[in-house]
């Protein structure tokens, strides 16, 4: 049976449930990771916790860009074998990304969909933010613009200096392409795009059932 989610929780590995990593002078739980953690059994007090923190961060600058994109703008204007990095607690850019996955657990995709869209306004360049925006926009039925920002994804992928990161995301965008386009209609460029993936990540289930999905179901 097909079954269509979320592809950042379907995918092995993925970023948004990823464990975080705690130094010595930061063992606390943050409010973000009980959130992350609350999605799998309570997304509505999931909800609560993220809504704070946004709402807090946007109270002290409306025009906040996220923590990451500050640090990617700093990176390029810098020069040097270092990277720049950015640690923050409750980081509110990946609490509007929990909550567009808690909106769409909670059966509400039109505002994941909006919250979704500021997060990606906020941070342009953020292959896993687009990937997860791509899927809301597709649940509310605008496949054309699904495809488009699913392709933007994995360009974005693409540029990441992490190969594994960069292996994973790409994966998770021509996966999310090759649902779009199967919902199109689109056989042969959904199968293309579904091989494409297994290119970054072989033993994806995901790929190899919705191969067969098609197989199945495609005019012959």
């Amino acid at each position: 049976m097909r079954v269509s989610k979320m592809f950042a929780a379907l995918s092995a590995g993925s970023l948004l449930f990823a464990s975080p990593v705690y130094s010595q002078a930061q063992p606390k739980r943050s409010d973000l990771d009980t959130a992350r953690e609350l999605l799998k059994t309570d997304a509505a007090q999931s909800l609560k916790l993220v809504d704070r923190i946004i709402d807090e961060a946007l109270a002290k600058d409306p025009e906040a860009i996220c923590p990451g994109a500050a640090a990617a703008f700093l990176q390029s204007y810098m020069k040097g074998n270092f990277t720049v990095t950015v640690t923050v607690e409750n980081d509110w850019c990946d609490a509007l990304l929990v909550k567009g996955y808690a909106l769409n657990e909670l059966k509400r995709p039109i505002e994941a969909e909006a919250a979704l869209k500021l997060l990606v306004g906020r941070a342009p360049a953020n292959a896993q933010y687009q990937i997860e925006y791509a899927y809301t926009v597709r649940v509310n039925g605008d496949l054309p613009r699904a495809l488009e920002v699913y392709l933007q994804a994995e360009k974005l992928a693409s540029k990441l200096p992490d190969k594994n990161e960069g292996s994973h995301l790409r994966a998770m965008a021509l996966r999310g392409q090759g649902f779009t386009l199967s919902d199109l209609k689109r056989w042969d460029e959904a199968v293309k795009a579904y091989k494409r993936s297994q290119k970054y990540e072989p033993d994806s289930e995901i790929a190899r059932n919705e191969l067969q999905y098609i197989e199945q179901n495609r005019p012959h």
